[in-house]
């Protein structure tokens, strides 16, 4: 018999945070698992994931529940890296699944036997290097062994998480630079000020108030921070990733709006392409209008279509845009738009970069301490 099309059970309201068998019962928790309601994510950790919705809103769902159960259950450690950006309030180039933890102690490592329901799920033992960097990149808590003084530990919604100076040296020293840059891009702004508030919609006219009314000040927060954190690093000279974070902390900015447009000003500098002016202003007797990336004595411009613009107002920003577009023409400035896919793809990114601009901005040294992994192998070869 099919016991599909015979529901042995009422469908019941699973909350959308952390679950746990102490909260929904034993009963209900193993018929959401076997519905696909809920996820196992670790030891009584459950998670109400929708099969339905985008991969980083599960991601999402994850991280929140895993950050849940870290404050549930008092677990030793301090949220770092990636998920610390997170709960600043900044961006990520990858939305974060795992939970990231500083430890004082040695992790144990991945530990990966078969289980009940996965009774095939081979060993860690027996898996090859790149199947064992994906299980490792997978687990629902990553533990990292360094040390985090009392004095860089803030309390953010009752979790102990790195302040914001420290969580921008440890994602420059740590992770690879696209996503470094976006973090520290997105830190940065947060720090100074430069976020927009909630509910703010671009929209190229003087009628709200902005960060870049407050520019000066803005600047000088920036300015500040960065001078603190190349301070903290000179101080770990010869350590990890020392030299990779001066490059991301020299090139970072406040004034990046979105991952996509840190994204492509970092394929600008690690091709030798002439560093571009985030948010470049134009102002006319009337308006005053801001271009995603700008070279000003080139006049071009370089504009990220990415969603956030068209999320809530698809036709107020398609009509804003074209405004914008008018202006800059009219000015004499050459523009190119670049899709987040475009942006995704470094070579044809690349190559529209080199299309819009002339070949003498193209012959800049590129800072190689922005380079990834692949891009390093790729200069190698």
């Amino acid at each position: 018999m099919d016991n599909e099309i015979i529901p042995s059970k009422p469908q019941s309201a699973i909350p959308a945070a952390l679950v746990r068998r102490s909260t929904v019962g034993r009963s209900l928790l193993e018929d959401g698992v076997d519905s696909g309601r809920l996820a196992q994510i670790r030891r009584d950790v459950y998670v109400h994931v929708a099969c339905d919705v985008a991969g980083w809103e599960q991601r999402v769902a994850i991280h929140n529940a895993m950050l849940e159960a870290f404050r549930a259950d008092a677990l030793e450690g301090v949220v770092v890296l990636e998920s610390a950006v997170v709960l600043h309030g900044g961006l990520t180039w990858r939305t974060p699944q795992s939970l990231h933890l500083a430890v004082s102690y040695r992790p144990t490592g991945l530990q990966r036997p078969p289980t009940r329901r996965d009774p095939t799920r081979p060993p860690s033992r027996d898996l090859g290097p790149l199947d064992r960097r994906r299980a490792l990149a997978s687990r629902p808590v990553i533990r990292h062994r360094f040390s985090v003084s009392d004095k860089d530990v803030v309390m953010i919604s009752g979790v102990r998480v790195t302040g914001i100076e420290r969580t921008i040296e440890d994602c420059a020293r740590y992770l690879e630079p696209d996503a470094a840059l976006v973090a520290v891009d997105s830190l940065l702004a947060v720090a100074s000020g430069a976020l927009p508030g909630a509910g703010f919609e671009r929209s190229g006219l003087d009628d709200v108030d902005r960060p870049w009314d407050r520019a000066e000040e803005i600047n000088r927060a920036a300015a500040g921070i960065r001078t603190r954190v190349l301070a903290r690093l000179d101080d770990r000279v010869g350590e990890r990733g020392v030299r990779r974070a001066r490059a991301v902390v020299g090139a970072a900015t406040p004034w990046s709006q979105s991952p996509y447009e840190t994204e492509l000003r970092r394929i600008c500098l690690v091709n030798g392409i002439i560093a571009p002016t985030p948010q470049m202003p134009l102002r006319t007797a009337t308006n005053t209008c801001y271009a995603d990336l700008g070279w000003w004595s080139l006049r071009r411009v370089a504009e990220v279509d990415g969603l956030i613009k068209y999320l809530h107002d698809a036709n107020g920003a398609t009509a804003r845009q074209s405004v914008r577009d008018e202006l800059f023409e009219e000015r004499g400035f050459e523009i190119a738009h670049f899709s987040p896919d475009d942006v995704l793809d470094s070579g044809r990114a690349l190559d529209m970069l080199r299309a819009l601009l002339p070949r003498t901005a193209c012959e800049e040294r590129p800072i190689a301490g922005l380079r990834t992994k692949r891009e390093r192998s790729r200069v190698q070869n």
